[in-house]
């Protein structure tokens, strides 16, 4: 069985859907950055708080080693 590629390109098929749902390329590409925006605003929070956590135990091991505290098991 010989299957053939679509002979519409991609662009096309999201121009056609754009026309039939009454959204210009501009608004849905606004929509796309603005999803993107979001996750990657979510990603760089996770990241943050991620980074702020391992900074914290830093500290409260380098303060446990200055007060001479015995290590941990």
């Amino acid at each position: 069985m010989n299957a053939q590629a679509d002979p519409t390109p991609e662009r096309e098929t999201d121009d056609a859907a754009g026309v039939r749902t009454g959204r210009s390329a501009e608004a849905r590409a606004e929509e796309i950055v603005e999803r993107v925006s979001e996750e990657v605003t979510r990603f760089a929070r996770r990241l943050v708080a991620r980074a702020r956590e391992e900074v914290e135990d830093v500290v409260a091991e380098a303060q446990s080693v200055r007060r001479g505290d015995r290590p941990r098991d």
